[in-house]
């Protein structure tokens, strides 16, 4: 509304120039009409000499269409202006007006996945010796580990929405399975004991029980406990991997599963 107000006086401005610059138009033809009229052999002609000022019609017309001009420049200028001005403003609100605005129909942005962490211990037989499926199979059901569909076996924990993996024991000898049907005939040089964090048990905690379940294969079938590297674990090694795990969750804090 302000801003066709002022158009408004700007046009209403030009306007009376205009009308200005044509009744000035119209007195200059009179004058011409008059000189046209005058009879130039008579004696009535005014002396120049009597004349204080000459009289400058031309140089007027000109400053007078100058002024004009200049003025209808300024007024081109100021409405340029605002019209300029005006758009920005528009587009301005336009851009507040159509800024997009979260919903619930937008797609929801993934969630960072969760950092994964293997820790690994084994139990190796002492050479040339061998563990037997049948000492294997035996405490398994000792310590409640059970063989899966997959050959392995695994210790699980009891939660509201069922039974989840805490840590699974593999056969050292690629591709790591267990032979169900043929036990007693089964030998291997060596089992791993392989716990993924985070799972459905606070990581030092799962670690301590697969750790003391694995000492307990080590000791009954008479063998070796090392670490991830095949090197005999002791306390010291021991006490770097339960910092390992406890550094590794409190940069990832999550809840057991239920």
């Amino acid at each position: 509304m302000e801003l066709e107000l002022r158009i408004a006086l700007l046009l209403i401005g030009v306007a009376v120039i205009a009308v200005l610059y044509f009744i000035g138009r119209s007195k200059r033809a009179v004058h011409k009409q008059e000189d046209d009229e005058f009879d130039f052999s008579t004696q009535d002609l005014p002396d120049p000499l009597e004349i204080d000022q000459p009289l400058e019609l031309d140089d007027d017309l000109v400053n007078e269409k100058d002024q004009i001009s200049e003025l209808s420049d300024d007024l081109s200028n100021l409405v340029r202006e605002e019209i300029t001005e005006s758009s920005n403003i528009r587009a301005a609100k336009n851009k507040v007006a159509f800024k997009h605005q979260p919903s619930l129909l937008d797609e929801q942005p993934e969630p960072p996945k969760l950092e994964e962490k293997l820790v690994v211990l084994h139990v190796m037989a002492r050479r040339p010796q061998k563990f037997s499926g049948e000492g294997i199979e035996s405490l398994s059901r000792e310590l409640e580990l059970e063989l899966d569909e997959m050959q392995i076996f695994n210790k699980y924990v009891e939660r509201f929405s069922g039974k989840k993996t805490l840590y699974h024991m593999l056969n050292i000898v690629k591709p790591g399975t267990f032979n169900k049907q043929a036990m007693r005939e089964f030998e291997t040089p060596g089992l791993s004991f392989v716990l993924n964090l985070p799972g459905p048990e606070e990581g030092l905690r799962a670690f301590n029980i697969m750790l003391e379940d694995a000492r307990k294969f080590a000791e009954r079938l008479n063998g070796e406990l090392l670490d991830e590297s095949r090197n005999r674990l002791n306390p010291q090694m021991t006490a770097h991997i339960q910092e390992d795990i406890q550094l590794f969750s409190l940069k990832n804090p999550r809840a057991a599963q239920a």
